[in-house]
């Protein structure tokens, strides 16, 4: 198996990988501060108007706004961590590990008997399958940053001592039917979910036609306005939404019927601004033209690295994608008898939140 590694011959912040990390956190920041930001500007304004039920019921629809659009930034000040540390301009080394049992907080313990301690979501699993970690850091305060194999995440960490260390035993894991990885499951519910892609569309033109109706009488301009912004888009984005539900619902087929992983070779088109990333494989029918539609910085950040597509399975004009024993899968819509993309912009509702890959390799 080969997995996305960070390189470790140059300063971490120069890793091109660790720079889509980063770069990807920022977009995130970015849009959602932007939407909170405005939302805060409108939640200001009402303030100083009669407070009808149209205007009330708009104020706690920014009120929640402002709350979800502030996450990107926060989420952004503390992943970005490491970069203010400094423990960036020093290249990732590769370190032998071991992983702790199950804590309140994950564990794990480089070669040199370091233990470092943090909150790392699925990593131990990749950290104990593979025995080793990559790591940046501790700096004089005892504070670090770790990656996985396989992984478009960093995490921060603190050197843990006082506290005893018992080490998991490592298992040996054949490369097993997709739903048969307890990591590829947690994503396959992601796949379920993403059934369900025209709630997206459908809640806030919900909400917003409630706000439009309660702002009538008496009329209530804010609350108009506010519905009007939340209902617009949300119709105009209905169809686009469904046809998303229905690839998902694809993927989920996919992955479903599978009965083993089918690696591919992949060579990936230069990425381009409001453009699905797309590239082209050597499928088991012959070359053919692959987009991801619903791309995930995990799958594309291995796919660039190893140029390898790991299939979990297929369904009529569509393929479920993943990478085994990572808690991530999406989906490509496959077009045989091209080589090369067609104009097929990136419809404008997925612009409002398409990650950048301008930092993949070339």
């Amino acid at each position: 198996m080969q997995y996305l590694e960070p390189r470790t011959d140059v300063a971490a912040k120069d890793d091109w990988s660790t720079g889509l990390i980063l770069q990807d956190l920022g977009s995130g920041a970015k849009a959602l501060g932007s939407v909170g930001l405005g939302a805060a500007a409108g939640l200001v304004g009402c303030l100083f108007l009669p407070m009808t039920p149209g205007n009330v019921a708009a104020v706690v629809v920014l009120g929640l706004i402002v709350l979800l659009g502030s996450l990107g930034p926060v989420m952004y000040r503390v992943e970005s961590k490491p970069v203010r540390r400094g423990l960036l301009e020093q290249p990732w080394r590769r370190c032998p590990a071991t992983v702790a049992e199950q804590d309140l907080t994950d564990r794990v313990r480089l070669a040199d008997g370091t233990v470092l301690r943090g909150w790392f979501e699925d990593l131990p699993e990749m950290v104990l399958d593979r025995q080793e970690v990559f790591v940046a850091g501790p700096d004089a305060d005892g504070h670090a940053v770790i990656r996985a194999a396989g992984f478009a995440k960093m995490h921060n960490a603190k050197v843990d001592t006082g506290s005893e260390f018992h080490e998991r035993e490592r298992v040996e894991r054949p490369l097993m039917r997709p739903l048969d990885d307890d990591e590829v499951v947690k994503a396959f519910n992601g796949l379920v979910w993403g059934t369900r892609s025209w709630l997206w569309a459908a809640i806030p033109a919900g909400v917003g036609a409630v706000l439009v109706l309660l702002s009538f009488f008496p009329l209530a301009v804010s609350g108009l306005v506010v519905g009007g912004l939340l209902l617009v888009p949300a119709l105009l984005g209905i169809p686009m939404a469904l046809e998303i539900s229905r690839w998902y619902r694809n993927a989920v087929q996919a992955v479903q019927n599978s009965n083993q992983w089918t690696p591919v070779s992949v060579t990936l088109f230069p990425w381009q601004p409001n453009q699905h990333v797309a590239g082209l494989a050597d499928m088991p029918g012959g070359l053919a033209l692959v987009q991801f539609v619903v791309p995930e910085l995990d799958v594309i950040a291995n796919i660039a690295d190893t140029g390898v597509m790991w299939v979990a399975g297929t369904h009529d004009d569509l393929i479920a994608v993943g990478v085994p024993r990572v808690p991530t899968l999406t989906f490509a819509v496959v077009q045989p008898d091209r080589d090369t993309p067609r104009e097929d912009p990136v419809p404008w509702i997925q612009r409002l939140q398409q990650p950048d890959f301008s930092r993949l390799p070339r």
